[in-house]
């Protein structure tokens, strides 16, 4: 037997009897990953289903086959079928196959001798084909599956394989959506929703089908569309249909929307960027159908930053336990240093506000109303807000 053959046989008498704790683990890094069990069930039945993926991979890399066999592909897209007629997501199926390969790759390298690197190179490279051939065998066979159920169920798949980066022309192609080189990526809250359902996200796909404008999907708490983007309509345009468009199908956002453009390749980071966004402008009040990062970029840079939340909010400790103070702050920033206005939304009179404001002065030393006071109250009052260690006083 050759030293190659030798090599090949060392690794795998070393994995033997490891694909369940290989699996174990794999599994537990995927239920982190999905937020949820999803198609993978319970514990038990997600171990179960990780550990054949891995000792059938073995088997035949073992075997010596460069490429999968048409009948191990046909296993991989019945699983697909199975997991779209019961309307289950695809992601952590795909998820579950790319961790799954690098766990025993690694596992592989872990457990390797001196010599044998050539071989585990082999490895490596035959993993990462068999990793492409399986994602688009599913992906493929599962959005075809779902086409039956209806094309707005397999644009709804189409977002989430976007998101992973597995998504093809040919399977865009089979839900209908011309691919973009630059999407609008929108993240809400649905109003009486804490997690959007799936009918919610059925409804949204079916009302953005029309004119292609947009595929949608739910990640975490909120409901996602990925619009293209397309001239000559810019970001607010599209996002103010999309917002019609979801209103007309009874879905209607109970804040503004945060809203990210990026490229094709970037979807998956802009998405959690873009729930970011819809989540600082929630806290700090602002209005509009759609909220962009420069609209919060001093609460993006204080949320990064416990130390720098921690030195603004002492610039206003003086006048946390005066509620009527902390009020008038927020009040007059929110009315545009308009003291008329202010007036009226606080109900009192002018010469109180102007003894309210001199007050804030003497006790923070901070004219509230000079550009450096107002630049340093503003941020104060978002680093307050974001703080999760500061409680609202009554009436602030």
């Amino acid at each position: 037997m050759g030293t190659l053959e030798l090599s090949r046989g060392d690794i795998f008498s070393r994995l033997t009897g490891r694909t369940e704790e290989i699996a174990r683990e794999a599994f537990s890094r995927i239920t982190m990953y999905t937020e949820s069990g999803g198609p993978l069930g319970s514990s038990e039945k997600g171990v179960e289903l990780l550990q054949t993926i891995l000792d059938r991979a073995l088997v035949l890399y073992r075997q010596g086959d460069k490429g999968l066999p048409t009948d191990e592909l046909a296993k991989c897209t019945a699983v697909a079928v199975q997991l779209a007629e019961r309307g289950e997501r695809i992601t952590p199926l795909l998820h579950a196959w790319e961790v799954g390969c690098s766990a025993a790759v690694a596992a592989c390298w872990v457990a390797a001798q001196p010599g044998e690197q050539s071989e585990l190179v082999s490895l490596t490279q035959w993993a990462s084909t068999a990793v492409k051939e399986i994602t688009a065998a599913i992906s493929l066979a599962y959005v075809h599956a779902q086409k039956q159920a209806g094309l707005d169920t397999s644009r709804r798949v189409l977002a989430e394989l976007m998101l992973n980066g597995s998504a093809t022309d040919e399977l865009a192609a089979a839900a209908r959506h011309t691919p973009a080189q630059e999407y609008v990526v929108v993240a809400g809250r649905v109003v009486d929703e804490i997690v959007p359902g799936a009918a919610t996200v059925a409804r949204a796909s079916a009302a953005l089908t029309n004119g292609d404008l947009g595929l949608s999907c739910q990640v975490g708490r909120h409901l996602c569309v990925l619009a293209p983007r397309r001239a000559p309509m810019g970001p607010v345009e599209r996002v103010g249909q999309i917002v019609a468009a979801l209103k007309q199908a009874g879905i209607v956002f109970a804040t503004s929307a945060g809203a990210v453009t990026a490229p094709r390749p970037e979807l998956a980071v802009a998405i959690q960027h873009a729930a970011r966004i819809e989540s600082l402008a929630n806290i700090a009040g602002l209005d509009g159908t759609m909220i962009e990062s420069h609209q919060v970029i001093s609460e993006l840079a204080i949320s990064r930053d416990s130390e720098y939340r921690r030195q603004l909010i002492s610039l206003i400790e003086p006048i946390v336990d005066t509620p009527e103070l902390l009020k008038t702050l927020r009040t007059l920033y929110l009315m545009d240093l308009d003291r008329t206005r202010t007036a009226r939304r606080l109900n009192v009179a002018r010469r109180t506000l102007t003894y309210r404001l001199e007050r804030i002065e003497q006790l923070t030393g901070i004219n509230p109303v000079r550009t450096r006071g107002i630049l340093a109250f503003v941020l104060a009052l978002a680093a307050w807000d974001l703080d999760p260690s500061c409680t609202v006083p009554e009436s602030a």
